[in-house]
């Protein structure tokens, strides 16, 4: 038997390790100027009001006023924030009474270790959702939060609109917590849920940026076209509707992350169960519920593996957060589940045909040998996930 403080000791230092290995990669991938994901942090105004500006235009403005080297600005600004993220999910942890199911969570390929397991899935804007939630659960009722939360909230959707797709979780995280009905209960889930809403409205009708000027603010820096991959598809759902449908209909795609959906909701439902004594209908009623928002993501974006990865980890935040976990002894058995659980699969930030083209399903530890061995084995150190 393994005992409850070893357990935890052993969480910390599984977060540890999984911190160091995502800076490590967004450092890589921050220095070779990756367009996808430093690009992403780097959008601006710079060709007029656009989606996502917000963090591009202050690291932009801030390295030009402090003449410090933009790359080098934007990932001191990325560490600062996520190993903010890590100690708000210590603080969550260090409150949690942790059990088998949410153990079967923290060690799940669709949560911790997805970007472990896929590097190109490293220094995403996503955290920032997962802050926001993590605060939301530290504070929900403190009135510093109530009051500044519209303003951190307003924060995170103009760097990612995508938090919008979330909201359905504050109320279904609200509920499991009051089992109340009121509407009075849910006035701030209605605040954030409302606003995000008016500017999302507000961003796709005012948001039709210059791309070319966009980029060039970026470009001004001494850097050359491909920091711009991920600004020259913020126009995508307007000019090239027809890219999206295309992905979708590949058989494989649909196949591949229906699965890994599978093996994501597999501990939620059994969380839901255990926890709140849900029978399978009402907590499938729950999943569904959460669940649609994310769904209707199929049909804007083709990273499919990013979102369930972001549904996922709040669903885990959610059960943190419940504290009347009863304090368990961990069995050795118990132990093989979780190792085989969090090591026989992993789910890709996206194209599931070029990860699974030599073997149709492969575990997450054989992924990583393999990218070891191309490292040893080849003087070409970026391999293309």
């Amino acid at each position: 038997m393994i005992n409850y403080k070893t357990t935890k000791l052993l969480i910390y230092l599984f977060l540890f390790v999984c911190t160091v290995n995502h800076i490590f990669f967004s450092y890589r991938l921050f220095i070779r100027e990756n367009g996808y994901i430093l690009g992403d942090w780097l959008i601006n105004y710079g060709g007029g009001f656009t989606r996502r500006g917000l963090f591009g235009e202050i690291i932009i403005y801030l390295s030009k006023n402090l003449d410090i080297n933009l790359i080098k600005l934007t990932f001191i600004i990325f560490c600062i924030f996520y190993i903010y993220f890590i100690f708000l999910i210590y603080k969550i942890i260090s409150r949690s009474n942790i059990n088998f199911l949410t153990l079967l969570l923290i060690l799940s390929p669709s949560t911790f270790l997805f970007s472990f397991y896929d590097p190109l899935a490293a220094g995403r804007k996503e955290f920032l959702f997962f802050i926001f939630f993590c605060l939301y659960f530290l504070y929900r009722e403190k009135k510093i939060f109530i009051y500044s939360s519209p303003i951190i909230a307003t924060g995170i959707i103009l760097t990612h609109e995508l938090f919008i797709f979330l909201c359905p979780l504050f109320f279904i995280a609200r509920y499991l917590k009051t089992k109340s009905l009121r509407f009075r209960d849910y006035n701030l889930e209605i605040l954030i849920s409302c606003l995000s809403i008016l500017i999302l409205i507000f961003l796709f009708k005012f948001s039709n940026p210059n791309i070319q000027n966009t980029c060039e603010a970026i470009k001004n820096f001494g850097y050359d076209w491909r920091i711009c991959f991920s600004i020259n598809d913020l126009n995508l759902l307007r000019d090239n509707p027809k890219s999206v449908a295309e992905y979708i209909k590949g058989k494989n795609n649909i196949f591949y992350y229906s699965l890994f959906l599978i093996l994501s909701l597999i501990p939620i439902l059994l969380c839901l169960k255990k926890f709140f004594n849900f029978n399978i209908y009402f907590s499938f009623l729950f999943i569904i519920i959460s669940l649609l928002p994310i769904i209707g993501l199929v049909f804007v974006v083709n990273d499919w593996g990013r979102y369930i990865h972001i549904y996922t980890f709040v669903w885990m935040l959610i059960f943190l957060s419940y504290t009347k976990i009863k304090e368990i002894n961990l069995s050795y058995a118990k132990v093989v589940v979780l190792l085989l659980y969090s090591s026989s699969w992993y789910i890709p930030h996206c194209c599931p045909d070029i990860h699974f083209s030599k073997y149709k399903f492969k575990p997450g530890i054989l992924y990583i040998y393999e990218r070891i061995h191309l490292r040893l084995t080849t003087e070409n150190t970026m391999y293309k996930s």
